[in-house]
């Protein structure tokens, strides 16, 4: 079993992290501070979304739990790039799994329940995405016969 991943695919997985964290602070940014988020790129929903009441869990805006995610991520992808421990770079598939299912529930509501799309949690549901990819991509090479 291979018990080495590359520091490319390893560095690909917390640059994302990095993207969808600052994505998800800026939107807890916004959101804490009560201001409007400025849609971009023609989008004009981006109020409509962060005002619905689907953009809070259990009393937590959705962009807190965003912060967490991509911050476990990257938190686990410096931790395997400082270690080389494989249990740090198992764990990010399981996380990321999650952050894509809930993506997808995400995009769905935008699209079919509040019917307004903001280009905020689009990119981040688009990075976690790419996390999720990545993650089985890591998971598959530390699986693989060397």
């Amino acid at each position: 079993m291979n018990s080495r991943l590359s520091t490319f695919l390893v560095g690909a997985i917390l640059f994302f992290a990095f993207i969808g964290f600052a994505d998800s602070s800026y939107l807890l940014a916004k959101r804490i501070a009560g201001g409007p988020i400025p849609c971009v790129l023609g989008f004009i929903g981006c109020d409509t979304v962060d005002k619905s009441p689907y953009s809070v869990f259990l009393g937590i805006p959705l962009s807190a739990y965003g912060v967490a995610f991509y911050l476990a991520i990257g938190i686990l992808s410096i931790l395997y790039l400082d270690t080389k421990r494989v249990i740090f770079a198992r764990l990010i598939l399981p996380i990321a799994t999650l952050g894509f299912i809930s993506s997808l529930y995400f995009v769905y509501l935008q699209a079919f329940i509040i019917k307004a799309f903001c280009i905020f949690c689009l990119i981040s549901a688009g990075v976690s995405a790419v996390l999720f990819t990545l993650a089985i991509l890591a998971y598959r090479k530390l699986s693989s016969p060397v």
